[in-house]
């Protein structure tokens, strides 16, 4: 029998059912390219807002370098 889970296992996963739901969402009214693309990007907008609010520079510094990576991967 399972133990129950601790609120913030129950927290971590009431968010990534969350973020699946979004990305399945996303897939169903874009399709599976644009879908997922959009996906990132909410994400990364997420991402990107969190660390500000953070002041977090290196976190922001790696996103940057992070998207700058996927766009050299996908214009060469």
């Amino acid at each position: 029998m399972a133990r129950p889970l601790l609120k913030s296992e129950l927290k971590a996963q009431r968010s990534r059912d969350y973020l699946m739901g979004q990305r399945e969402s996303l897939i169903r009214k874009h399709g599976e390219d644009l879908g997922a693309f959009y996906f990132l990007v909410m994400l990364i907008q997420t991402h990107g807002r969190k660390a500000l609010k953070r002041n977090d520079v290196q976190a922001l510094r790696a996103l940057a370098h992070d998207l700058h990576a996927v766009y050299l991967k996908h214009t060469q």
